[in-house]
């Protein structure tokens, strides 16, 4: 079954928030949520406001600093205007009159910088359970700034460019600073520790995530093997009508600022051994729910419930329950009595064991109910089978097996930050109607039309991007939509080719995905016209693919803006990058770019190959600038190649800035 979701406007409204924040609604006039108290304006520079207003509505927009435009709204509604800022400062206000007026309070000018890709750039300063971020308490603990300041969108998909995203502008506090993206925090901090202005970061990410949901559709189309995705996108675009109308009659919960685990979606008596389920389907676990054909792609809430047997052995002793890994929150009960929750966010990896009591453990037949919460991705019970059991504590050898047919139900669906409750009795769910293709963040088109187009615009020095985990296995595709994605970008913003820099994925276990090959074509990538790529070679983490050390990546992201675009020569932008390669005899001599103080911090890594095109480790020696390298079983060698696997184990070329060598083959993505 596909799954289906509705445009961010539509799951708005429903959540009876609107389209538009109460503060900035003032009798005819609306403003995107970029456009409210805190938000930071991108320094001496013509800034776009815009938004909607009565048609015909003549307004006028003023800066506290002594700068005016003026627009007219036209025949839709949709105005917009260019305000002169000048050099920082701040706070200021801004004022849009019409026929009554609105204010924009505490708006600070300084640099503003776009920040997007998947979970290492969303991960938070907070971290997550099974990825903690390196010094984040003490970083946040002294991260008391309103000088920087960073909107955090929220999670949103749509088949059609959306005109508005939900999140607000906070700036760095103890308070506010745990929800930060850690990678776009520590590039701001760097940059106002540099520059001494005010930084605005617009934050708009989402984890595992592929480029291609980030590229407008008109792009994404001329890729080959995309067409039939293209299709069946546009067919779903007709049919989005009549599927928000049977949506618009549900019962909705908005989640907001609100914990998972205090949100009331009138589903408790679920828990209830007598409750009746016999009507419900069966779904064999270990399994993610999606994987189920009556289910499909889906976020939300599903409810498991199975009748088990505690045998007169295991009578009046406590009983560990096992369920494995959950993916990605649940309840757990007994009897309708919970035995054991598990409701913080990003512990989808951690294995639930709970304890059945003495006093509950009685022999015969009870009914285990299990309650999982899965806010994006897969979900469900999903780890090995042996996993699922219990057993008398410390009594593992005579376990029951938990693995096998459950009965299941969905009873709540999470769309863009809403959730939508389906009858229960009636078991509303596998009656919902369809899109052609199913509508979430891994759909072609639907991040950008969702979470980028309603920024498009907007006055930024630039844009940071950390991404491409999720298309490890299709590096020669990634070649060349990630360049497509910039070029976009660029095309639909109006502003130039501004300057776009990137994290290289770094170093983790793939298994059999070669991530290298996802390096190369983000080394390739600097082709793409005012680049800069941050290497993380030797800060990665081969056993998390969410590294710790996120306070260097945000430097190394900065030090491209500050040589780049803020004229600071002296800072070093990157570690050495292939530039080319000569062969003479039985020596390949390869040379780089950002190689002053050229040193290898361990002779592994490199590998050479003649015309057979067989690799084989090769002995590295710095010449200078250069490295030469040789290896007796290649005689004539043609190519090499360096760090070409997934995981690392000290190898490292580096530079006088201590700044690593990225991954590389001379032959390329050939």
């Amino acid at each position: 079954m596909r799954k289906i979701l509705f445009p961010l406007a539509v799951a708005v409204m429903l959540a009876a928030c609107g389209n538009q924040p109460a503060k900035q609604q003032s009798d005819n006039i609306w403003l995107p949520t970029m456009f409210t108290d805190g938000m930071v304006l991108q320094q001496n520079a013509d800034a776009p406001i815009w938004g909607k207003a009565t048609p015909g509505a003549q307004l006028t927009i003023s800066g506290s600093w002594g700068q005016t435009a003026t627009a007219t709204a036209d025949d839709k509604g949709n105005w917009r205007a260019k305000i002169a800022t000048p050099k920082f400062g701040g706070p200021y206000t801004i004022e849009i009159k019409g026929a009554s007026t609105t204010t924009i309070n505490n708006v600070m000018i300084g640099e503003v910088w776009l920040a997007s890709g998947q979970s290492n750039m969303e991960m938070p300063m907070g971290g997550w359970a099974d990825a903690p971020v390196e010094n984040g308490p003490e970083d946040i603990a002294a991260s008391d700034n309103n000088n920087i300041r960073v909107f955090m969108v929220e999670r949103a998909v749509s088949f059609v460019p959306e005109d508005n995203i939900q999140g607000s502008w906070k700036a760095a506090s103890p308070a506010n600073t745990p929800n930060f993206g850690a990678t776009c925090y520590y590039f701001a901090k760097k940059l106002n520790a540099e520059l001494g202005v005010p930084v605005g970061i617009i934050n708009t990410s989402w984890g595992g995530t592929p480029v291609e949901s980030w590229i407008p559709d008109g792009d994404i189309a001329t890729v080959p093997g995309y067409e039939d995705k293209i299709k069946r996108i546009n067919q779903s675009k007709t049919q989005t009508a009549s599927i928000n109308e049977w949506y618009s009659k549900l019962p909705t919960v908005k989640k907001g600022d609100t914990p998972y685990a205090d949100i009331d979606l009138n589903d408790a008596a679920l828990a209830a051994k007598d409750f009746d389920d016999s009507q419900w389907k069966e779904m064999s676990l270990p399994r993610l729910y999606e994987s189920d054909q009556n289910v499909g792609s889906f976020d939300g809430v599903m409810w498991y419930r199975r009748t088990i047997e505690i045998p007169a052995s295991m009578a009046g002793k406590d009983i560990t329950l096992s369920l494995g890994a959950i993916d990605d929150m649940d309840r757990t009960y007994l009897d309708g009595t919970l035995i054991g929750a598990t409701m913080e966010e990003g512990k989808y990896q951690v294995k639930r064991v709970y304890t059945i009591s003495a006093a509950q453990a009685t022999a015969g037949s009870h009914v285990l109910a299990v309650r999982v919460l899965d806010n994006m991705g897969g979900g469900g019970l999903f780890d090995k089978p042996e996993v699922l059991k219990f057993y008398a504590a410390n009594d593992p050898k005579n376990a029951v097996s938990l693995a096998g047919n459950w009965k299941y139900l969905p009873t709540a669906e999470l769309i863009n930050g809403v959730f939508h409750i389906f009858d229960i009795k009636s078991q509303q769910f596998f009656s919902r109607p369809t899109y052609s293709i199913d509508l979430n963040e891994q759909t072609p088109t639907t991040l950008y039309n969702a979470m980028v187009a309603p920024i498009v615009g907007y006055k930024i020095a630039g844009a940071i991007w950390y991404q491409g985990e999720a298309n490890v296995g299709r590096a020669k595709e990634y070649a060349q939509t990630f360049p497509m994605m910039i070029n976009s970008w660029r095309k639909n913003w109006n502003q130039g080719a501004f300057p776009f820099y990137y994290v290289q994925i770094a170093p983790w276990n793939y298994g059999d995905g070669a991530s290298q090959e996802i390096r190369e074509a983000q080394r390739l990538s600097l082709a793409t016209e005012n680049t800069g790529m941050a290497v993380t070679m030797d800060i990665g983490n081969n056993a998390n693919i969410h590294p710790a050390n996120k306070h260097d990546v945000g430097d190394r992201l900065a030090f491209w803006a500050l040589n780049k675009v803020y004229g600071k020569s002296d800072v070093q932008v990157s570690g050495p990058l292939y530039k080319s390669c000569e062969a003479s005899g039985n020596k390949l001599t390869i040379a780089f770019d950002y190689a002053d103080g050229l040193k290898l911090a361990s002779p592994k890594g490199f590998e050479i190959c003649g015309a057979d095109g067989k690799y084989y480790e090769a002995t590295a020696k710095v010449v200078g600038d250069k490295i030469e390298l040789t290896s007796p079983k290649v005689k004539a060698p043609t190519a090499a190649r360096y760090i070409w696997y997934n995981c690392t184990n000290g190898e490292g070329i580096v530079n006088s800035a201590g700044l690593p060598a990225s991954s590389f083959c001379t032959k390329g993505l050939d």
